[in-house]
């Protein structure tokens, strides 16, 4: 499954905030990762995060779009849209 982030990378710690409206993919995940935008380590962040955070492995998260951008897409397996739907309900949705 394809998956649209928010990155707001120099966070205090790195967490998923929820779920926010975007004009380009209609509804993306917003993230707070802990790693600075230099470098790819706020991509890698990303990616040790989700795999972490929905107990799937490293090589099972993938970057498609947005290395340099703050709104990214990532590719997910099919089984992890039931876990986000889990951990972070649609009710939970800001007005963005």
């Amino acid at each position: 499954m394809k998956l649209a982030l928010k990155v707001i990378p120099n966070a205090k710690k790195s967490e998923a905030v929820g779920w926010e409206k975007d004009a380009r993919t209609g509804r993306a995940l917003r993230l707070r990762i802990a790693a600075p935008p230099v470098e790819g380590k706020a991509n890698r962040a990303v990616i040790l995060f989700l795999s972490s955070w929905l107990g799937v492995p490293r090589s099972a998260v993938s970057l498609l779009r947005g290395e340099a951008a703050r709104l990214k897409v990532v590719e997910l397996p099919d089984e992890c849209g039931e876990k986000l739907a889990r951990l972070l309900p649609a009710a939970d949705t800001p007005e963005a």
